[in-house]
């Protein structure tokens, strides 16, 4: 199971509204893993089976590159905008 990869944990701590990215093998994991992050406040996204774990995790240090030198903060998330 992983999740919460792509949130830095004081924008958590914020209250905003943000995604938590989920990647298991099991459903029922995944089912209470979501079901913990609806109770968080944020929006469960299912990024597939575990094999896809490590693509979100990638995105930390991306996050960490972004923060220091394209953001200047760490003040933001990673999210997922859909339209119709």
């Amino acid at each position: 199971m992983q999740a919460f990869t792509t949130v830095f944990c004081h924008m958590l701590a914020q209250g905003n509204s943000l995604d938590g990215l989920i990647a298991a093998d099991d459903a029922e994991a995944k089912a209470t893993v979501s079901a913990f992050i609806k109770s968080l406040g944020l929006r469960p996204m299912d990024t597939g089976p575990l094999e896809m774990a490590r693509r979100p995790e990638g995105t930390g240090l991306v996050m960490t590159g972004l923060g220091r030198y394209g953001a200047g903060s760490f003040n933001f998330t990673f999210g997922v905008s859909t339209s119709a």
